[in-house]
């Protein structure tokens, strides 16, 4: 049975569903607000002895309105090792049964993939976007692709599309008994059929009468990912049932790549010298790279798995995340220091690597310096990062160490203390007529809190990056005159302190008796909370009160609560406003966002306490 986990949401609607029916194309109100289409989905895998995979997609979607258009929406991606063998399509209404349009291959529309930060790839894309405003309206597909090497299976999700009832879901996943299979189900517990032939194997598994309302998180979304035992590209091939086959043949795709020719051997000596601690040859080394090569990501056919070589990027001054580690392992390797190419799945919100179940999870590079009494971990892509320190892009992951005898999993560092995550600002306001004011601020972040300005203002243009200070500051009537932002990275975190001058409408209230202000503390939001730890210290200066006393205001405090502690102090002499706030965040891994939405939330209650001063 498929896990009860579905939110209850999804409950109700599976039960409303058995009620209505599903008439062949009238739909009632209550139906028409949450189902936007219905599938007959079918997907078959073939393996063949020469480690070819071979897919054929089937696909019935009848959209019903305007938000289910995107259901119907066709896209076949193919490259140097994917081709598209056959298409066919068609368009009908399933009022009257009869074929609107007919699709062929060349209907569809071809371009590149290209991603962020590439300047080539052999990745594309053939689509057809149905664009209509008659419903409803069936669409019907198949083709089918054959792909150069298995190190890739396709991942079967059986209930692909929200608002979308799946009238039946079939898969089938066929394989010579010597190249081995394994899989591995996430929230569906039904075994699968299975057919033995003549050094065949055949699973299939079937899914029917299901309906998604919202898109489930990660965890609860129902699939099965494939991996085989032993694969094969280009005529590379190992075994991947453990991570060090997986490793090994990684090795033979990065055999020979780290040859450093005698000019960059030169250069090496040159920067090492005269250098004894091996963690300041790591440093002068790494700032060479980070001053001297790009990253550019080019994916050309096997070239999206395999590194170019330390020549190529020393001559090129530009290399991807695997030529760029390459290159640094093959400085260090000059200057006597051994390093690991290392695998990692990248990006702040990517899931873990599930280290159970063996195969290509990865999308990024870094590098592993394992010194006798501590590892420095190198993000080679980064041009902020100080050495030794990754960012939350991949921290806290388990990743593929390549070593000698293959790969070995092991774990990014966490950073798990607010030493990792800082924020300091210093604040002085000046009042001026008619609730305006002017505030001089620095604003000095550490560590993880230093990221998104550092990365803005790198990736960013001029104006999008203005645009993040604007809401990063969070002023209502602001007007930045400058700023400016410093960028440390000779330490183990990077530091960035940015400093601005900024003009401020209705900063406070004011009446023939009194002025009103409400403390503008920055608001802590979750973005800010990147390892689960966080020091915020705020301090404000408001000048300009003389001859004023303060009538109201809230009194000193100091809480200490199981996931947060906070302190306000506030002190009025020589017409001097100085008000001050500290904030320490400390949530556990298993802390559920609810509890952290609700102490930030009281944070801000803290925060917005108005202070009455008599004229």
């Amino acid at each position: 049975m498929f896990k009860t986990v579905l939110k209850w949401k999804l409950i109700i609607c599976a039960s409303l569903l058995m009620q209505f029916q599903f008439p062949a194309y009238s739909q009632t109100k209550i139906e028409r607000s949450f189902i936007y289409s219905q599938a007959e989905l079918s997907q078959v895998v073939e393996l063949t002895s020469n480690f070819e995979v071979i897919l054929t997609v089937k696909k019935k979607i009848r959209v019903f309105n305007q938000d289910g258009l995107d259901h119907a929406y066709i896209g076949i991606f193919h490259d140097e090792f994917t081709s598209i063998e056959k298409f066919r399509g068609e368009i009908t209404d399933p009022k009257t049964g009869k074929r609107i349009d007919r699709l062929k291959k060349k209907d569809l529309t071809d371009v590149s993939r290209i991603s962020n930060m590439s300047i080539y790839e052999d990745s594309r894309i053939s689509y057809y976007e149905l664009k209509t405003g008659r419903f409803p309206i069936e669409v019907e597909w198949e083709y089918t692709t054959k792909t150069d090497g298995n190190v890739g299976l396709p991942i079967w999700r059986p209930a692909p599309n929200d608002h979308q009832r799946v009238s039946s879901s079939y898969f089938k996943i066929i394989y010579p008994n010597h190249l081995g299979l394994r899989y591995k189900a996430e929230n569906i517990g039904e075994s699968p059929k299975i057919t033995h032939k003549v050094g065949i194997t055949q699973l299939e598994w079937e899914l029917k009468d299901h309906f998604v309302l919202e898109e489930p998180d990660e965890e609860d979304e129902i699939m099965i990912k494939f991996a085989p035992n032993h694969f094969s590209m280009e005529g590379y091939s190992s075994n991947m049932e453990t991570w060090k086959g997986f490793g090994q043949w990684i090795q033979k795709l990065n055999k020979g790549k780290s040859v450093l020719p005698e000019k960059a051997k030169t250069k090496v000596a040159e920067l090492i010298a005269g250098r004894e601690k091996e963690v300041e040859k790591i440093r002068v080394l790494y700032q060479y790279l980070q001053d001297n090569y790009r990253y550019v990501s080019i994916q050309l056919g096997i070239g999206g798995l395999m590194p170019m070589s330390a020549t190529e990027v020393f001559a090129m001054k530009y290399g991807d995340c695997k030529g760029l580690s390459m290159f640094m392992k093959a400085l260090l390797q000059e200057a006597g220091i051994p390093s690991n190419y290392t695998l990692v799945k990248a990006g702040e919100d990517a899931g873990e690597v599930e280290a159970d179940f063996s195969s290509n999870q990865f999308n990024h590079v870094i590098l592993q310096v394992p010194l006798e009494k501590d590892t420095v971990w190198l993000e080679c892509t980064s041009k902020t990062l100080p050495a030794g320190f990754l960012g939350d892009f991949t921290m806290g992951r388990n990743v593929l160490v390549i070593n000698e005898e293959g790969g070995a999993l092991q774990s990014t560092p966490k950073y798990n203390s607010t030493e990792f995550n800082q924020i300091t600002i210093n604040s002085q306001f000046s009042l001026l007529e008619n609730g305006n004011a002017k505030v001089l601020q620095t604003k000095t972040m550490t560590g993880l809190a230093a990221q998104p300005y550092v990365n803005r203002y790198f990736w960013q243009d001029r104006e999008d990056f203005e645009k993040f200070i604007y809401h990063d500051l969070g002023y209502s009537g602001a007007h930045i005159e400058k700023y400016d932002l410093k960028i440390d990275k000779m330490k183990n975190v990077p530091i960035a302190e940015f400093e601005h001058e900024t003009f401020l409408q209705q900063f406070y209230q004011s009446t023939r008796k009194r002025i009103i202000i409400t403390p503008k503390f920055h608001k802590v939001n979750s973005r800010d909370i990147r390892n689960h730890f966080l020091h915020w210290e705020e301090k404000l200066n408001i000048l300009n009160l003389e001859g004023m006393e303060i009538e109201s205001a809230a009194p000193d405090l100091s809480l200490s609560e199981e996931l947060f502690e906070y302190e306000r102090v506030l002190l009025f002499e020589a017409s001097e406003l100085k008000i001050g706030r500290t904030v320490n965040l400390h949530f556990s891994e298993e802390t559920e966002e609810e509890d952290i939405d609700q102490v930030l939330k009281k944070i801000e209650k803290l925060d917005s306490q108005p202070i009455f001063l008599k004229k």
